[in-house]
């Protein structure tokens, strides 16, 4: 399957009514459309972490001093024609955490995400790629290792979680359906009475009446029902018949508990997932230090690897920069601010890109200061 038809079928859902609802089609009763509730609470859980890498900023170093060059505007602005960056970055890490490997290759100056390809691993040379896809387009030649990126995420827990939840809570989720529409269904009993069995035509009449008569009735919210002379219906009454919120409790229960799997599958707290505002700032922590932080790691060390080499050791490299993912408030954090500038940690300006503010184009606010208290203390007590 490819990566974009699997983005489709959970981004698009089919067509939609003017108010923007989804169209459904068919009956959960079919087994063909069953509600795929593990595809949904994955994509969930890849969505969420590929959002929040695609914050990044991919930061370039020459001689250990932050450039912004060809390098810098293509993995942060625009990678090729026709995608910018936000968008190829949130596609690259949906890619690699929901198949654990994703391919990138340059072509024409520009960097592209493969949908599919073919691997020949060697020991003593390098890999070949064959048949990369992309778009609509299958390169008709092949690629070595030092001609792509090639990231692959190991994880063997990850793979038994997929594999021991496919299908398991949709099909719970499908039996808690059918009960909760068999619990508001109407019912009742029949009473024919003997006149009207004796009728030639009684079998006839009685098909006729349960097949059409009865099957409206029962679809309609609001119907009447003709009864012909010597029958009598008596409408159920009791827990069967009324709908409680114990059934669509159970369907609740049964989503939550495949996002908090695929959650604990990817070291996401679930508290994110479902919104929840308490501890969120150590939940967030929690999510960039072991969901976001490792894919990152490991595109990152690839793209260094591949592009400079041992170019690193000279202090050409790339970093993929976290601050941006949080959301900071300027007036929780003053206090810090200031004693980051004081301790010359921080300039202004660097301050001020990190609370995503617009950086002062005079020369001062590069500077770095200090406050004396902070000073190195010289032999004999002077300063």
């Amino acid at each position: 399957m490819r990566f974009v038809d699997f983005l489709s079928d959970l981004l698009d859902y089919g067509k939609r009514d003017a108010n923007g609802n989804i169209i459904l089609t068919g009956s959960l009763s079919d087994p063909s459309i069953l509600l795929n509730v593990e595809e949904i609470a994955l994509f969930s859980v890849i969505d969420l972490i590929a959002s929040a890498a695609s914050l990044c900023e991919w930061r370039t170093y020459q001689g250990d001093r932050r450039v912004r060059r060809e390098d810098w505007y293509a993995w942060n602005i625009s990678p090729n024609q026709n995608q910018n960056a936000a968008e190829f970055k949130r596609m690259l890490f949906a890619r690699l955490l929901r198949f654990r490997e994703a391919l990138v290759f340059e072509r024409n100056g520009g960097y592209y995400l493969a949908d599919s390809f073919c691997r020949e691993e060697y020991a003593f040379r390098p890999n070949v790629y064959t048949n990369v896809t992309c778009g609509n387009l299958t390169l008709n030649y092949p690629m070595t290792e030092p001609d792509v990126y090639y990231f692959r995420l190991s994880n063997s827990r990850i793979d038994a979680t997929l594999n021991n939840l496919n299908g398991l809570y949709s099909k719970a989720l499908t039996e808690a359906y059918h009960k909760y529409e068999y619990s508001g269904s109407r019912s009742g009993v029949l009473e024919v009475d003997t006149l009207a069995q004796g009728n030639p035509k009684f079998e006839q009449d009685l098909k006729k009446l349960m097949s059409e008569h009865f099957r409206t009735f029962f679809e309609k919210k609001n119907a009447i029902l003709p009864l012909p002379r010597g029958y009598k219906y008596i409408p159920a009454d009791g827990p069967a018949s009324q709908k409680g919120t114990s059934e669509v409790s159970d369907m609740e229960s049964i989503f939550r508990q495949a996002q908090d799997r695929y959650c604990n599958a990817y070291h996401v707290p679930p508290s994110i997932l479902r919104g929840d505002v308490t501890n969120q700032d150590d939940a967030i922590n929690v999510m960039l230090s072991f969901a976001v932080k490792p894919p990152m790691s490991i595109v990152q060390t690839e793209v260094n690897r591949k592009s400079y080499g041992k170019s690193v050791l000279d202090g050409w490299y790339m970093r993929i920069d976290t601050t941006h993912i949080k959301t900071v408030d300027i007036f929780a954090v003053a206090e810090k601010v200031d004693k980051y500038a004081q301790d010359s940690i921080y300039n202004p300006n660097e301050i001020r890109e990190k609370l995503d503010d617009e950086l002062i184009p005079d020369e001062w606010a590069n500077e770095y200061t200090r406050t004396k208290n902070m000073e190195a203390v010289k032999q004999g007590g002077n300063q």
